[in-house]
């Protein structure tokens, strides 16, 4: 998930791939997934993207026909936080069960 590219001045830099499908399609392992949302939840909380573009990348994970397997606590934790501050940002959301459990999204 991570690739070699150069910067504007021409150093290299390591990076994870964008945050669209092409990424998100890349993921097959716990690791991958991770790396993925870990990215996309940094970028986001540093404004560095658009929230539209965090709700796409959030929108492919969630459909990955592995979600469940590959899904932890840790990873959970972190694509909740995403969650919430897209709701904050503006975007009229349900609470996902996958993410949130069925009593919580219940309760909303």
């Amino acid at each position: 998930m991570t690739k070699k590219k150069k910067d504007a001045k021409g150093d290299e830099v390591s990076g994870v791939v964008g945050m669209g499908t092409a990424a998100a399609h890349q993921i097959s392992t716990k690791e991958d997934l991770r790396s993925f949302v870990t990215d996309v939840r940094d970028r986001l909380l540093k404004e560095e993207a658009a929230p539209i573009f965090a709700m796409t990348a959030m929108q492919q994970v969630m459909s990955l026909d592995s979600i469940y397997e590959l899904l932890d606590k840790e990873i959970k934790e972190m694509l909740q936080e995403v969650w919430v501050k897209l709701s904050q940002s503006g975007f009229h959301l349900r609470k996902p069960p996958l993410l949130f459990g069925d009593g919580e999204v219940a309760a909303a």
